[in-house]
């Protein structure tokens, strides 16, 4: 098996043991991953998560930050670290994003409202 493959069979692993809940096997998975490819932010953006779902928020913020630091542009670490960082009610609800979703575009993620006097305001969608 080639280090490619080795990698992304330990991720989709390590993807399916933490959302049926093994965490063990999830974090043997990671760390797998992990030593076929250190600077991925995707393993780091697991890890956060594994460490989110033990309650290890620090942990999580530090692995999430890593993530965002291997590649400015991860989107899903970036969604994690700001869900984790903020404490209002909408952001307890947000799911977890393990990056299987593909990316929207900027355009896509904002709207613009304009006011009585037809300024155009941008607003992220979802928010009031």
């Amino acid at each position: 098996m080639d280090q490619v493959n080795a990698f992304e069979e330990y991720m989709a692993a390590a993807k399916k043991a933490l959302k049926a809940g093994d965490y063990r096997l999830a974090e043997e998975k990671i760390k797998s991953a992990m030593n076929e490819n250190p600077h991925s932010p995707r393993v780091h953006n697991l890890y956060g998560i594994l460490e989110e779902l033990l309650k290890e928020d620090n942990l999580a913020h530090k692995h999430y930050q890593v993530a965002i630091a291997l590649d400015p542009a991860y989107k899903p670490a970036m969604r994690n670290l700001e869900r984790i960082s903020t404490f209002e009610e909408h952001a307890i609800k947000a799911h977890i994003d393990f990056g299987d979703d593909p990316e929207q575009s900027e355009e896509e993620l904002y709207i613009i409202e304009y006011d009585q006097n037809h300024v155009g305001h941008l607003r992220k969608k979802g928010r009031k």
